[in-house]
């Protein structure tokens, strides 16, 4: 049985209701595929270890501010996809330990690229696995990734659910709102992601926005006049990729990427 949730594309008192009525169906088909109910205590304990998650998550980005970074993008990347999937605990303790290791390598001056390498933001459509084309690219043109302003990014892990106690209504109403609340290019009016950018831009000390966007995307097509917009205000050297998950246009691709390092460089 295929489940479809319908999700609003604007986030008025009307959409956030209808959207919480489609919470609320998700949460009835759980129960009668696993005929397991639903209560305030197993509710409160998977809001609780998703934060969990979602806090190491944060814990590996403000880590990447270093310069130079202790990892790299792609396998920044390669973790944040990997959470969609994994166990939840397991992927916890396991980031975190990765964290710890990383700490190290930032309090010794250690970093995967030299200290000064063109630092990169990705903006965009979401990659899931294995769409490691325009990162590969990129960290092999003499630049690296700092973040993606990505739903395979901090999009995914930047806001937690409220953890408070309460009726299971109450936490289903929680849950809906901490996921209608993240500026998808999906929404409308989405004002929010490109200024997002800008201070990504500036908190990740990055040198340039590479805008990705998969073939007939068309939100993040269309949203990127307003990503170009900002990026001219706010004097961010742009680069707007549009490509298919085949290599036929990689070499075409590198040209473009090292062209913009060069220039960044310059």
């Amino acid at each position: 049985k295929v489940y479809v949730m319908e999700t609003p594309q604007r986030k008025e008192e009307p959409d956030k209701e209808l959207w919480l009525s489609e919470v609320k169906r998700f949460k009835g088909m759980v129960e009668d595929l696993t005929g397991e109910k639903v209560t305030e205590e197993s509710l409160r304990e998977a809001i609780r270890k998703v934060n969990k998650k979602r806090r190491a998550l944060q814990r590996l980005a403000e880590l990447r501010k270093a310069d130079p970074p202790p990892i790299s993008g792609k396998d920044a990347l390669l973790i944040e996809q990997v959470a969609f999937y994994d166990d939840v605990e397991r992927f916890t303790q396991k980031v975190n330990e990765l964290c710890d290791e990383l700490e190290e390598r930032v309090k010794r001056g250690e970093g995967v690229v030299p200290k000064g390498t063109a630092r990169i933001i990705v903006s965009g459509t979401p990659m899931a696995i294995p769409n490691w084309k325009v990162p590969h690219i990129i960290e092999t043109s003499g630049a690296v990734i700092v973040a993606e302003e990505l739903c395979t990014g901090l999009r995914y892990f930047q806001d937690l659910t409220p953890e408070t106690d309460g009726s299971v209504e109450q936490m289903l109403r929680n849950v809906a709102e901490r996921h209608i609340g993240i500026d998808c290019a999906i929404f409308t009016p989405n004002t929010e992601r490109a200024e997002k950018v800008a201070r990504l831009f500036r908190e990740y000390s990055a040198h340039g926005v590479v805008h990705y966007v998969l073939s007939f995307c068309d939100p993040y097509l269309v949203e990127a006049y307003q990503i170009e917009k900002v990026a001219k205000r706010e004097n961010i050297p742009l680069l707007k990729i549009e490509t298919d998950y085949s290599q036929e246009d990689t070499g075409q691709l590198k040209t473009r990427v090292e062209a913009f390092i060069e220039m960044l460089n310059s």
